[in-house]
């Protein structure tokens, strides 16, 4: 919250009207609850003391009845139950207390024996179950009853009863008296005129049962009387003064209730609170007007505030924080200030100044950037001129650039490879798997990554990716180039590495190494043997001949000599084919016979049977050098000899397709041996110059590693292919395959070949 408010000027403005217009409002409802609190107070104080007088009078007439029982039940008339004598006591006193209506006398077992006004019927009964006579024979003071109708006078009457003893302290009776509670009503109900005639207060008198003996809420002659809510008569007849405050379904009450213990009764003064609080709801009216103009005049002063000056800057802040001079794409702030820039006022001035400024450095930038884009465009477009392979990064390794030549290796496109949520875990999975080995890699980046490793080194893959899913398996060397990019105080803000496919130089340094030793050793041979036989018939010259051994000496250097040219002639084959200058005698030919013609310089006659030929009739012709297609048949046949072993067999066979329709139309030609075959990796790599694969034979006897190169290369002279793989037909041995295409064919006709 506080970084809020430091950042946003309209929650700080906020706050400070906030600061204003709280303080009021709590101000208002503070003074409304004091003066809440004080009228109720003032009203609980007013009730309390009425509570208490009332107490007092009904205090006084109850003690002053307890008196009167107490005296008569004590009269020797009484005692001796001299009814002439009753009579005339109880005729006085019922002329000097005429709130007393009845008094009776009830013998130890509870039936009534005498009553005053007389009323025979009650005569006789018995009334032990009744609470007074109950109460008054377990009290030695008089028992005071709950309300009740009189079944002798029928009016609203209490009992009091207490027990008649005689000299020796035992119970001969128990005297009774009923007193009218009419006066309760009426003085209960002059009170209430005299003190509030036009108020809704209520008074009420409760016994300890929370039953109601007076009140001014009802006719004091009704059978039934209304009682106070139970939680109010529970509190109130627990014999402590108090106040609280109820609601029933309707409206709020004040209740203040007083004990009176001679009788264990309570007074309780009911008001309600809604006439208690009259002035202060006008009060509270007009606090509530005062507020809501305070708030509406805040209301108001916050809006146009707002929309002056808390808004303008708002937009201003925004314009500000949009503002990217980098962004194209990305609109003056103009059109979002079009509204304030006009004003005249110090808001203004600010908008107006900012928009001037914001055009300067647009302006400035701008002619900066053209620069810079000039200058990237060239940078781009010699990055993709680059034959080599280019990768950039930041110190925390994240990818920054990569060429076209990376990207296309890797198979991972560019935009994936510079883009942020790019796994660098992925582009370590592409190069474990170009590279031979986990550890070879290792030994590779593991240092570089860490900053102590050499800034050049070379090593082998294994593959490159075709695309983003084929892994093509063929050998490159690569020299890898590192280095460290820093600004101008020399702080670190990247790294670079250039990987530069180096296979065609090492490859020509390694074919420099393979012809020299080829010069030193396959041109030495032939020539010491001839230079060996030379002398030797020089020596025999000046003595006698040995024809056998002169005519094998010379055999001997007819043979060397004839190696020596055939590898004259194959260097310089190769050289035309690799300068693009070989010339080529095209005539018609019959495939049989150019089979046949190398046959027999690479055949005996008695091992001719090694070659089996199988050519399906008719053939087309074919419009070729028919010396170069010799040379690549007679390179096959002794490349077959050479691997084929002991019991060598070899399969020549064609065949030919002159439809349109079929995926390769032409004549394709097959020779199979039955040697070890080609390991699967080497199938493209026999081809190339001065390779050979490895075995226990000399280097001598089995030529230099020309052959197959120079046969590719007369085959793409003829717009032809050859390529070779392994039986698929059970057999061990390896299978060439030539492929002459349609426009040098033609249909075999005898007449045009004599005409040829």
């Amino acid at each position: 919250m506080r970084h809020l408010m430091r950042q946003k000027i309209g929650v700080q403005l906020l706050s400070l009207y906030l600061i204003f217009v709280i303080p009021v409002l709590l101000g208002g409802t503070g003074l409304y609850l004091f003066q809440r609190n004080n009228l109720q107070q003032n009203a609980f104080q007013s009730d309390q003391g009425l509570a208490q007088a009332v107490a007092l009078e009904i205090s006084a007439h109850v003690q002053s009845s307890a008196g009167i029982i107490q005296d008569l039940a004590t009269d020797v008339a009484t005692n001796n139950l001299d009814t002439r004598q009753l009579n005339l006591l109880y005729s006085y006193a019922f002329g000097a207390y005429p709130d007393i209506s009845l008094y009776a006398i009830l013998d130890p077992t509870g039936k009534m024996i005498y009553n005053y006004p007389s009323n025979l019927a009650t005569i006789g009964q018995n009334f032990s179950k009744s609470d007074y006579f109950q109460g008054a024979l377990q009290s030695n003071t008089p028992y005071i009853s709950s309300r009740r109708i009189s079944t002798t006078t029928h009016t609203s009457v209490y009992s009091l009863a207490t027990t008649m003893r005689n000299s020796t302290g035992a119970i001969v009776g128990v005297m009774v008296i009923e007193v009218s509670l009419d006066i309760f009503n009426l003085h209960l109900q002059t009170i209430q005129r005299q003190l509030t005639p036009a108020s809704e207060m209520g008074i009420w008198i409760i016994d300890a049962h929370g039953q109601t003996i007076a009140t001014t809420k009802a006719d004091p002659t009704a059978q039934n009387l209304p009682d106070l809510p139970g939680s109010v008569a529970s509190i109130a007849r627990q014999g402590q003064p108090g106040q609280l405050s109820s609601r029933d379904q309707k409206r709020d009450w004040f209740y203040s209730f007083v004990p009176i213990l001679e009788a264990n009764w309570a007074v309780v003064v009911q008001r309600p609170a809604d006439v208690t609080f009259a002035i202060l709801v006008e009060f509270q009216r007009g606090l509530i007007v005062a507020l809501t103009l305070v708030i509406v005049g805040a209301v108001f002063f916050w809006m146009m505030m707002h929309q002056r000056l808390i808004a303008p800057l708002t937009r201003l802040a925004d314009a500000v924080s949009r503002f990217d001079p980098e962004d194209p794409h990305h609109t003056e702030s103009s059109g979002l200030l079009s509204n304030d820039h006009s004003r005249h006022d110090e808001v203004g001035k600010l908008i107006t100044a900012f928009l001037v400024m914001e055009h300067h450095i647009r302006s400035h930038l701008q002619r900066n950037d053209e620069t810079i884009q000039a200058q990237f465009h060239t940078l781009e477009a010699i990055m993709r001129s680059m034959d080599e392979a280019v990768l950039l990064e930041s110190p925390s390794g994240q990818i920054v650039y990569a060429n076209s030549v990376f990207s296309r290796a890797v198979g991972i496109p560019q935009s994936e490879l510079v883009a942020s949520s790019f796994q660098r875990g992925h582009l370590r999975e592409r190069l474990l798997a170009m590279f031979s080995s986990p550890a070879t890699f290792d030994e590779v980046f593991v240092p570089v990554e860490r900053g102590h490793g050499p800034q050049h080194i070379e090593f082998q893959l294994r593959g490159v990716f075709l695309n983003q899913e084929h892994l093509i398996p063929v050998q490159r060397d690569i020299r890898m180039r590192y280095f460290s990019v820093r600004d101008a105080i020399g702080q670190l803000i990247g790294r670079g590495k250039i990987f530069q496919d180096v296979t065609v130089e090492n490859q020509a340094e390694r074919i420099k190494r393979n012809l020299l030793a080829i010069v030193s050793h396959e041109l030495r041979t032939p020539l010491t043997a001839i230079k060996g036989y030379a002398t030797s018939l020089l020596d025999e010259a000046e003595g006698e001949i040995d024809l056998n051994w002169q005519k094998h000496s010379l055999s001997q250097i007819v043979l060397e000599s004839n190696r020596l040219a055939d590898l004259v002639t194959s260097l310089l084959d190769m050289s035309q084919v690799e300068a693009h200058t070989l010339k080529l005698y095209p005539e018609w030919h019959l495939l049989s016979s150019l089979v046949e013609e190398a046959r027999d310089m690479v055949f005996t006659a008695q091992d001719q049977h090694q070659l089996q030929i199988h050519l399906p009739e008719p053939l087309p012709l074919l419009n070729v050098d028919g010396r170069r297609i010799i040379v690549i048949l007679r390179n096959l046949f002794e490349n077959a000899r050479r691997y084929g072993g002991p019991d060598l067999r070899i399969e020549l066979s064609a065949s030919y397709s002159a439809l349109q329709s079929e995926d390769s139309p032409g004549l394709l030609l097959s020779v199979a041996d039955n040697g070890p075959g080609i390991p699967a990796h080497l199938v493209e790599r026999i081809f190339d110059r001065f390779y050979q694969v490895e075995t226990g034979h000399e280097r001598s006897r089995n030529g230099v590693g020309l052959g197959l190169a120079i046969c590719r290369g007369f085959m793409e002279a003829h717009q032809g292919r050859i390529w070779a793989t392994n039986r698929l037909d059970g057999e061990h041995g390896a299978v060439f395959l030539l492929w002459f295409p349609p426009h040098v064919l033609r249909i075999h006709d005898p007449q045009f070949v004599e005409q040829e």
